[in-house]
């Protein structure tokens, strides 16, 4: 008898190997990474510039304040509750200064101050009125509202012309007069910690008062 010979008939492909299996999961491991990698920058360089957004926008509130009101501080040497002074260290600042403007402009005691517990510049507003006609600065700061939040570092200093002086107090002056410049640094630090760590930024503004 004759025996027949049964040919393997094969178009070319032997299927996929394990080698190749793994090859290509290593590939798509490897997209997959990568795509997630530069989510994750993403996602870092957004929250870092909202941070970033958040620390600008404090540090502007607390020198826009100061800038809008300060420049027109007064002072004289008149006795008594009349007497009108400039009192300043280097983390609080207390002064007079029209609290409007115009021809019906009224006076205000101003105190701005770091508080340190809340990490906080604020400030207190005292008007000059029937209720309160003397230009004494009260012990405290009464009623003080929040300028300027997530402040580490809130200096002042004063010049005189030729030197920055810590602080600056007119009850004490023969002739009292203003500093002519103030000089503000502030230290400004992001509400939410961005990559673990808290993003924090320094600024300084000068001022000129008289």
């Amino acid at each position: 008898m004759r025996a027949t010979t049964f040919t393997e008939v094969s178009d070319g492909s032997e299927g996929i190997t394990v080698l190749e299996m793994l090859t290509a999961l290593i590939v798509f491991t490897l997209v997959i990474l990568s795509a997630v990698m530069i989510f994750k920058n993403s996602l870092g360089r957004f929250s870092r510039q909202v941070s970033e957004k958040e620390i600008y926008s404090e540090a502007s509130r607390v020198f826009g304040y100061m800038e809008k009101y300060l420049p027109s501080a007064i002072c004289n040497n008149m006795e008594g509750g009349m007497r009108i002074n400039f009192k300043g260290d280097n983390d609080s600042l207390r002064f007079v200064s029209p609290f409007s403007k115009g021809p019906e402009s009224d006076l205000a005691i101003f105190g701005i101050y770091l508080d340190k517990d809340a990490s906080a510049v604020k400030v207190s507003v005292v008007r000059v009125d029937r209720a309160k006609p003397d230009f004494f600065f009260p012990s405290g700061f009464a009623g003080a509202q929040i300028l300027g939040e997530g402040i580490r570092v809130f200096k002042i200093e004063y010049f005189n012309g030729s030197n920055w002086l810590d602080e600056w107090n007119t009850e004490i002056m023969t002739e009292p007069c203003l500093p002519e410049l103030v000089r503000v640094e502030l230290s400004v630090f992001s509400k939410k910690k961005v990559e673990g760590e808290r993003i924090e930024k320094r600024f300084t503004r000068l001022i000129r008062v008289r």
